[in-house]
């Protein structure tokens, strides 16, 4: 199961999977700082999709290929990956 194709949760992390709808993005960028939305301005069009499918890539191995127990910790950074390549996925739009 890939993130994304069924808007189920995340069976380790228990986040809501990414689906096509991104308006939550918006949400989330307001209360980005200065430098986080700077960040996301680097971000090339061209470059975009292959960041987005890296994070979720690393994302998906670290929980479904890693026999390593997910603490509060890692499941917290997972989560901040995956805003991450949602935020990108927003300024591709």
């Amino acid at each position: 199961m890939r993130n994304g194709e069924d808007g189920q949760r995340c069976p380790k992390c228990n986040s809501p999977m990414a689906t096509g709808d991104t308006r939550h993005v918006s949400k989330i960028s307001q209360l980005l700082t200065p430098a986080q939305v700077k960040l996301l301005e680097y971000v090339d069009a061209l470059d975009g999709p292959d960041r987005v499918k890296a994070l979720k890539w690393v994302h998906d191995v670290a929980i479904y290929e890693s026999r390593e127990p997910l603490y509060e910790a890692e499941k917290e950074a997972l989560y901040q990956v995956k805003v991450l390549w949602q935020l990108i996925e927003g300024t591709l739009e």
